[in-house]
């Protein structure tokens, strides 16, 4: 999915050589999954399905859509996998194959999430009014927890599994969490460590994947606004998002982004096993807010919020 993907893995009881099977187990398994969801592939399931508008698919790519439209309604829309016209007038799909980019329809028209139709009975997927999907806003969270499950089946517990930042942190040494920091907007330092164990982290910021408009004279990122229609503009902020899944955490983080600080923390705070930390870089420096129960995580622990 145009990302680099990190495995950890131990066990006191394992041999190196056993171990290194299983890593590279999970990583042929996240290559499966991405020949599904990639939306670069024209051979891919998922354009299968842009092309056909009707599909039986696969259970993991029904599993998967049926997890982005539940993380859609949750976000009043502000994520949502069919803004792929949007990216592609932006320029975000400069590297795809041109015979894919050609279907791609020009115009967004309103059309949203509510036009993806799911069929449980059969497994089918519908694409109602010219919908087409793009699925990078959540597939990478999906792999994670697919690999994450593929090792704890065969007996590895202890396991870190980081794709471009979507993370499961398993058990380490059975006791101890995990460290993951959080990257300060627009460097590459970090504002600040969270302490996790069984639980998924992922982080979207407005700082990635960025594009000048010339137009407009501005730096605009790969966030889509979907309220708006519009890419979000580069602000040096981010959403870290900590939940059971590193499904949901992927696809929250995107949504809360474009969705803005207040209203995230108001959604977390509605959502159970949900926590955010929301980071502003302005003047050099760094504005923090947590949702309720989210300091917890935070390694040392944060006596008070900052906002």
């Amino acid at each position: 999915m145009g990302t680099f993907v990190e495995v950890k893995v131990a066990s006191p009881e394992w041999s190196r050589a056993r171990l290194a099977k299983a890593a590279d187990g999970a990583i042929d398994y996240a290559r499966e999954l991405e020949k599904k969801f990639s939306g670069f592939d024209p051979e891919s399931e998922v354009n299968a399905l842009n092309l056909a508008k009707t599909l039986v698919v696969s259970p993991e790519l029904f599993e998967l859509v049926e997890k982005a439209k539940l993380v859609s309604a949750a976000t009043g829309g502000e994520f949502d996998v069919t803004v792929a016209p949007i990216l592609k007038l932006d320029g975000f799909y400069g590297s795809m194959p041109k015979r894919l980019l050609n279907a791609i329809p020009d115009t967004f028209g309103g059309v949203d999430w509510n036009n993806i139709i799911l069929k449980p009975e059969d497994s089918r997927v519908i694409l109602i009014n010219n919908a087409w999907m793009d699925l990078s806003g959540i597939a990478k969270g999906y792999i994670v927890d697919k690999m994450a499950g593929y090792l704890v089946e065969r007996g590895v517990q202890d396991i870190m599994i980081n794709a471009g930042g979507d993370i499961y942190c398993g058990s380490k040494n059975k006791e101890l969490p995990w460290k993951v920091g959080i990257r300060n907007p627009g460097s590459n330092g970090v504002v600040l460590a969270l302490s996790l164990k069984d639980m998924a982290v992922a982080t979207s910021g407005d700082y990635e994947n960025i594009l000048f408009d010339r137009g407009a004279g501005e730096e605009i990122t790969h966030i889509i606004n979907p309220a708006t229609d519009e890419a979000l503009k580069m602000a040096y902020s981010s959403v870290t998002v900590i939940a059971s899944t590193c499904t949901i955490a992927d696809a929250l983080a995107t949504g809360m982004m474009a969705m803005g600080r207040a209203d995230a923390i108001v959604l977390a705070d509605s959502l159970k096993g949900v926590f955010i930390v929301s980071v502003e870089c302005s003047g050099g420096r760094d504005n923090i807010a947590y949702s309720s129960g989210a300091e917890r995580f935070v390694s040392p622990p944060v006596v008070r919020t900052v906002s």
